[in-house]
Order: C-alpha cells, then structure tokens, then sequence
C-alpha cells in the first residue's frame, strides 16, 4: 500500500517555522511602523510651526506656540491673550512626545515672521527613536 500522507513530525516543523518566520516579520514591521509615525509627527509638527509663523505675519501679531515636554500636545495663542487658542495639535495616539525644548516652553513668532529666539525640538518615542526639529531666528522650521 503506498500512502502518500505526511507525518505528524513534519506538520509540527513546518508550523514552528512559519511561526518563527511571523514572529520575525511582525516585530521588524512594528518596529518600522513605529518609526514612522515618528516621522509623521515631526512633519505634522513642522507644518504647525510653519502655519503659526505665517499667522503671525497676516495677523500682524507675536503668535506663541506652546510645546511642554512630556506632553503630546501644541497649542498656538496669541501672545497678548495666551488663554486664547487658535489651534491644537495632539498626537496622543501616535505614541510619540515632546522630549525638549532647547529655549523653554514656548516658541514666539514676531509679525515680521521672526522666531523670539533660536529653538530645537526633540520628539521621542517609547523605542528610544529620536526627531528633531528646528526654528531658526528667521523663523525657519526644518527638520533635522
């Protein structure tokens, strides 16, 4: 009789294999997707910068941009009414938060579209990855 069934020992390898082979997958794209929504934030963030130094140009008012470390939030208010929000950025959910603020708390933008001072802006994420951003005296906003 010639059976053409595979054994039980076999199944057992091919499973723990592709087991071993998603376990592989899934933690390098984790990684990877983790990474990037890092990278999306420092975009977003950016973009929020550079919105704010423009509203302080058509409004022709000092614009602050509060960034605290620790937190996940960005509050732009005008500097002589600072209850007052204009806009906010929270990126809560995208496990990534303000690691430092080289000039303190806050970035002010002149109406001229001048920065008050030089600032960089470090974000970090649960695995240690780092993005910087920076706000130069003219009010430039880059990403490093």
């Amino acid at each position: 009789m010639n059976e053409q069934g595979k054994s039980l020992v076999e199944i057992i390898m091919v499973m723990a294999l592709v087991v071993t082979m998603t376990a592989l997958t899934g933690a390098g794209l984790l990684a990877a997707t983790t990474k990037q929504r890092g990278r999306v934030v420092a975009t977003e963030l950016a973009q929020e910068l550079r919105a704010a130094r423009y509203l302080a140009i058509m409004r022709r008012e000092r614009i602050r941009v509060v960034l605290e470390p620790g937190t996940a939030t960005m509050r732009v208010e005008t500097a002589e009414t600072p209850a007052r929000t204009i806009r906010e950025y929270d990126f809560h959910g995208k496990g990534v938060t303000v690691e430092r603020l080289s000039s303190g708390a806050d970035i002010m933008f002149y109406p001229s579209g001048r920065a008050a001072s030089p600032a960089t802006i470090t974000l970090a994420n649960s695995r240690q990855d780092r993005w910087q951003l920076t706000v130069s005296l003219i009010g430039r906003v880059s990403q490093v």
